[in-house]
């Protein structure tokens, strides 16, 4: 019996001496037939990129469009100035590039090229006291718009990126007017604008995978007026914008 013991223990003995003989050339990088063994490779860390990129972006327009009657006769004074709504969906292209400073602030330049659905339509009337009818109808749409911008930013984190859009666009405008004075459409007119002004907002772009990012924006812009020289009526429009975007960048 006492032999049969020790000879348990000495096989456990030789089996955990082994064992740790085995364990640690393994951590040292080596197999159990004593080949050398290459590390777990670490993965790498997303993060954004300097250099150019390309994107595509869609969004929601929602147009102010302020609009000053030039002819009032037979409208009441109170809806001579009404402001309109003009909203739709835009989207479009993007492309510029990105630097890093001190491996935390970020300046960046970018051109844009996008199209609008934005639009609205507004009708006021009066009947006189032999049942005739004045009545004006006024209509604003959107269509193209280009623009140019600086984005200076602070790194949040290798993978996010919050930064402030400040530019300059320029959007085609589209006022069209119907006049009708006693049930008769006496005039219809329409004047198509470019019209520029200072954009100014802010983003947050983050990477999603190697090279891929995805940002998400607010911006604002002020347009000069314009004026319909026919009736003189005068559009003072202005633009609130959502965006997100998906880039690609190079580098």
């Amino acid at each position: 019996m006492k032999k049969q013991l020790r000879l348990s223990l000495i096989s456990s003995a030789v089996l955990l001496a082994a064992t740790t003989a085995c364990f640690a050339g393994s951590y040292k990088g080596e197999n159990y037939k004593g080949e050398a063994m290459a590390p777990a490779p670490c993965p790498t860390p997303l993060m954004i990129k300097d250099g150019f990129y390309l994107g595509a972006q869609l969004g929601y327009d929602s147009y102010r469009v302020r609009n000053n009657l030039g002819y009032t006769s037979g409208i009441e004074s109170s809806a001579t100035n009404p402001a309109l709504n003009a909203t739709g969906w835009v989207g479009g292209i993007f492309g510029g590039y990105g630097q890093y400073f001190n491996e935390m602030y970020y300046l960046g330049g970018e051109l844009f090229v996008n199209t609008s659905g934005a639009s609205t339509s507004w009708t006021t009337s009066n009947v006189d006291v032999d049942g005739l009818t004045d009545g004006y109808n006024s209509k604003v749409s959107v269509g193209t718009s280009w623009g140019v911008s600086l984005l200076p930013g602070l790194k949040l984190n290798d993978a996010s990126l919050l930064y402030v859009r400040l530019g300059y666009n320029q959007a085609h405008i589209k006022g069209q007017e119907s006049i009708s004075f006693n049930n008769v459409n006496i005039a219809s007119t329409s004047k198509n604008n470019w019209r520029g002004g200072f954009n100014y907002g802010l983003g947050l772009e983050t990477t999603f995978y190697p090279n891929w990012n995805v940002r998400t924006e607010y911006t604002h812009t002020n347009y000069g007026s314009f004026s319909n020289n026919t009736s003189g009526t005068r559009y003072s429009p202005s633009d609130n914008q959502f965006m997100v975007g998906l880039s690609y960048h190079f580098a």
